[in-house]
């Protein structure tokens, strides 16, 4: 049986307070929160919120990054970034502000116990559109680093590790719906100094190998040179 859909009153009251915001058009935090499936003539879906809101999330993160790493490659700066805004990340800040409480969705929807990952990351992205279009720049900029205050910490304090099984993992559930695959290869040397050579395996196609001190360090440069041949990530050059 299909959860009461929430009206209007019941979004605007929730969002205001997660987001600390009185909304001038209240229809844009209904339209943020309306998933595509219940759409119809009178109640527009979120997709174009949330493309809008995708852009102004890079922007804002893109920005933060380049001003504390003046001196990173490009390469690096899209490495962080891809880190912060990742799909898991964005799911848990949806969740964070209770988001599948009040997101509007089509029948047969509601009765999955737990939302798809995908239906909290637009909601999450069209909200900052809303409060973009309605508050401003400076609003939405003040959300953006505020919820992912944990995440942008860490890279600034540089306490991070660049997780690019993390980064491969995501690209994989959002753009070929597979999951990576890790082989060990082969092993070498005695047992207190143990090599590992390891291969990554997505869709059908086999990534590597690398070599890493441990199996954990090997699947993670295993991860990096997938990323880099499929061009998500810029090859670091070697300099002799």
């Amino acid at each position: 049986m299909d959860a009461p859909r929430p009206n209007e009153e019941e979004i605007l009251t929730h969002l205001e307070a997660k987001l600390q915001h009185r909304f001038k058009d209240t229809r844009l935090a209904v339209q943020a929160l309306t998933h595509s499936s219940a759409k119809d003539k009178d109640l527009p879906c979120n997709e174009r919120l949330e493309f809008l809101g995708d852009s102004i999330l890079g922007q804002v993160i893109s920005e933060h990054l380049y001003h504390h790493f003046p001196g990173y490659e490009e390469g690096d700066l899209s490495t962080m970034k891809s880190i912060i805004v990742s799909a898991k990340t964005l799911s848990e800040k949806a969740r964070e502000l209770e988001l599948e409480r009040v997101i509007i969705l089509g029948r047969g929807l509601t009765e999955k116990r737990q939302l798809p990952r995908s239906i909290l990351c637009n909601a999450f992205e069209a909200v900052i559109a809303a409060l973009y279009l309605d508050g401003g720049m400076d609003a939405a900029r003040n959300f953006i680093l505020g919820s992912l205050k944990v995440k942008v910490d860490e890279i600034l304090k540089d306490e991070h590790e660049k997780n690019y099984k993390s980064l491969l993992q995501d690209y994989a559930q959002r753009r070929v719906n597979s999951i990576p695959v890790y082989r060990v290869m082969k092993e070498m040397g005695p047992d207190h100094k143990k090599m590992f050579q390891v291969v990554v395996e997505l869709n059908a196609t086999q990534y590597g190998p690398a070599w890493g001190a441990n199996k954990k360090e090997a699947e993670q440069r295993a991860a990096k040179l997938a990323l880099e041949q499929l061009g998500l990530l810029t090859v670091e050059a070697n300099v002799e």
